[in-house]
Formats: structure tokens, C-alpha cells, sequence
């Protein structure tokens, strides 16, 4: 189904919460090996959010990582035939279960994937020259016409979501109505190949789209974009600053 292009407009955020989700990208696979014989226990993801600390920063949590509308769209087309068949599995009584539905439709992805635009544009830093921004280690582009600062920024590369748990979202006018979508953790395009970049300077091996396994510390909510022309060190300056004993992924936490 072709999509109209909305006009931007500013991501206006909101934390929402939900004290259940019964859906789980991940458990597709799992029932796809169990469709295949490999037989034994599953266990639901915990959530990507909560509080992040140096101590548990890098520990592995679930989430989904798409850098365009199109990954999106292909990688839920496959989640949703996996379903049908493990659903349909169920329905003749070769699966003890029913199957766990996708956490998204493919109609949410042009949405979610403009959610995480509109994220990159809020929060990336704007640098006055090109080797500036390059020194933060990351591919750089020009800023876009209209900008409100002109100069230099991370390329945008993808973003995680955090469907499980108690994920939150944020609000957006796409094509003329409001939508929910989940909050986007965007990060930048790497210098490095096989890299990427998070909004604190931390760098992440890049994955395929769909289900991936990430730092928790890849979950907590980008800073705001520095007014202005942001110093040459702003990125890598946070990687050394820690997320202390109480910083939330929201990113409001302190000491």
C-alpha cells in the first residue's frame, strides 16, 4: 500500500506506558524452531527501558533495529507469513501454543521510520565545519535547507526500538491524523565499517533489520540537539561522563 509523503512536522513526544504486551517479534522465531522440531521453553523478553547504570550498561537487551521504511516493511511481512503458519500449525494441533502475533503492522513502519527522522533532526548535533563533526568519529552530512542551524551532521543510522515489556511511545501527525508510535533511539553512521554510533559516542556493531540483541545503554533517550554550532567533542565527550547510579532511559535521570 503506497503511503502519502506527510509534511514534517515537529515530533511532539509523549511517554506512554502499557502494563502488558502480549506480542513479541522474537517469539516467531522461536516457534518457527518449534515448528521444525527443535522442541524446549521460551522465555519473554525482558523490556529495553528502566534505569541504565555503569554497571549494567552493556548488559544485552531485546529490541528491533530498522534504518528505512522498506526493512520495516519487509522484515513485518515476513514476521506476519512466519505467524500465519505457525498459527495455522496450531489451529491442526501440531503446536500445543497459539503463536505470539507481531508487535507492529507493516502499515506502522512509514510512520515509525518518520518518528525516528524527526528524532535525528531533533538531537543530532549541528558542527560548523565539516572536520569537526568528523572528529566525532561519524559520517557527516550538510544539514538539510530550512535547518535552523546550517553546518555539519552525523548521518543518521538507523534506530532501535523497545517493543517488549513496558515500552514507551511518542505521538506524531502523520498524514494529516495523530499516530502512536514506539519512541525511536536513533544513532549515527560510523566512520568505521560495521559500525554505528549512539548519541553518547558508545559504538555498536551494526545488525540486520528485525530483532537484534543491543547494550542496554543503546536505550537511553539522545540528548537535545546543542543550540547553535555544537564544539568539536560533544559526542565523544559523553561517552566518558558514564550514566551514573540512576540515569533513567528516558534520559531525565541524574544523581
Amino acid at each position: 500500500m503506497a503511503y502519502p509523503k506527510p509534511n514534517s512536522q515537529p515530533l511532539q513526544i509523549r511517554f506512554i506506558y502499557r502494563q502488558q504486551l502480549h506480542s513479541s517479534l522474537v517469539l516467531s522465531a522461536v516457534f518457527a524452531s518449534l515448528l521444525a522440531g527443535c522442541g524446549g521453553p521460551s522465555t519473554q523478553p525482558n523490556s529495553g527501558g528502566g534505569t541504565v547504570t555503569d554497571q549494567n550498561a552493556d548488559e544485552a537487551v531485546p529490541a528491533v533495529f530498522y534504518e528505512t521504511t522498506e526493512q520495516c516493511e519487509a522484515d513485518i511481512t515476513k514476521q506476519q507469513q512466519e505467524y500465519q503458519v505457525l498459527l495455522e500449525a496450531h489451529q491442526q494441533n501440531q503446536l500445543a501454543q497459539p503463536p505470539t502475533p507481531p508487535v507492529m503492522q507493516v502499515e506502522d513502519c512509514a510512520p515509525q521510520m518518520q518518528a525516528a527522522l524527526q528524532e535525528h533532526d531533533r538531537t543530532a548535533p549541528v558542527y560548523a565545519s565539516l572536520a569537526d563533526c568528523q572528529a566525532e568519529g561519524v559520517q557527516c552530512e550538510a544539514t538539510p535547507a530550512g535547518a535552523e542551524t546550517s553546518g555539519y551532521r552525523p548521518a543518521y543510522g538507523g534506530t532501535y526500538l523497545y517493543p517488549y515489556g513496558s515500552p514507551s511511545f511518542v505521538y506524531l501527525n502523520f498524514g494529516g491524523s495523530n499516530r502512536s508510535v514506539y519512541q525511536p533511539h536513533t544513532v549515527f553512521r560510523s566512520r568505521q565499517p560495521g559500525q554505528v554510533v549512539t548519541p553518547f559516542g558508545r559504538t555498536v556493531p551494526t545488525t540486520s533489520p528485525g530483532p537484534v540483541s543491543v547494550p542496554r545503554h543503546t536505550s537511553v533517550a539522545a540528548p537535545q540537539r546543542p543550540p547553535g554550532t555544537a564544539a568539536r567533542g560533544t559526542i565523544t565527550g559523553r561517552s566518558s561522563q558514564g550514566f551514573g547510579s540512576t540515569f533513567k532511559s528516558t534520559g531525565r535521570g541524574g544523581k
